[in-house]
C-alpha cells in the first residue's frame, strides 16, 4: 500500500514575544515588567521580561517581537548594560523580526536629551534588518529637544517617571494595544475576529 498523507498543512508556530531592558535606578525595569503585563493581554501569548545585562542576546532572533526598554540618564546616555552590550544587538540578525522601542527619561532634569537613548538604539538596529513598530506622538509632552524625534512622533513609547508617573499606565496600555495592531496590519498575527452584532 502507498502512503498515505495528510493535507492538513502543520500548525503554525506560536508567536513569541520579549521585554528586554536595561535600567540605572529601577524604573525602567518597572515599567518593562508592565509593558510585559499589558502585551500578554493584546497578544493573548506569555511575554517573557529579561533584564538586558542577564540575557544571552543571542537568543534574541528566535522571538517575532523585540520589545526593547531603556532609561536616559544624564545628559542622553545609556544605561550601563547597553552601553556595554549593544554592539551584539547591532550585530544580530533579525531579518523578518519585528522591534519597538519604549524609554524613560526626564523632561524637567534633562529637556534638552529627552529620550535620546531611544535615538542610539534605534541607530544600532539597523544593520541587523529589522522591523521597528510603535512610533508614538508626541502630543502632550512638554520637552525642549530629543533625538528619538521622527517627525511629530518619538521613534518609541516615551514615558517620565520622574515627572509624570500617572501617566505611565495608560500610555503602557494604549502603545501595547497600538503595537498589536501594527503587527496584525503587518500580517504577523491573525486579525481579530469580526463579532455578530445582529439583534
Amino acid at each position: 500500500m502507498g502512503t498515505v498523507t495528510s493535507s492538513k498543512r502543520p500548525p503554525a508556530a506560536p508567536f513569541k514575544a520579549i521585554v528586554v531592558y536595561a535600567t540605572m535606578f529601577g524604573a525602567t525595569e518597572v515599567v518593562a515588567e508592565s509593558v510585559a503585563h499589558a502585551l500578554t493581554a493584546e497578544l493573548g501569548v506569555d511575554v517573557a521580561c529579561r533584564d538586558a545585562g542577564w540575557l544571552d542576546l543571542a537568543e534574541l532572533p528566535s522571538f517575532d517581537l523585540i520589545v526593547i526598554g531603556s532609561s536616559t540618564w544624564n545628559i542622553g546616555q545609556l544605561p550601563t548594560d547597553w552601553e556595554l552590550r549593544l554592539d551584539e544587538v547591532g550585530a544580530l540578525d533579525l531579518r523578518g523580526r519585528f522591534v519597538a522601542l519604549f524609554g524613560t527619561g526626564d523632561r524637567r532634569g534633562y529637556p534638552d536629551t529627552y529620550l535620546d537613548a531611544l535615538d542610539t538604539i534605534a541607530r544600532a538596529l539597523a544593520p541587523t534588518g529589522c522591523t521597528l513598530i510603535g512610533e508614538w506622538s508626541t502630543a502632550g509632552y512638554v520637552f525642549t529637544d530629543s533625538l528619538a524625534l521622527r517627525g511629530d512622533n518619538f521613534v518609541g513609547l516615551g514615558l517620565d517617571e520622574d515627572n509624570d508617573p500617572e501617566l505611565t499606565a495608560p500610555r503602557v496600555e494604549l502603545w501595547c494595544a497600538q503595537l498589536a495592531g501594527e503587527l496584525r496590519a503587518a500580517g504577523a498575527l491573525p486579525a481579530e475576529p469580526v463579532l455578530d452584532r445582529a439583534v
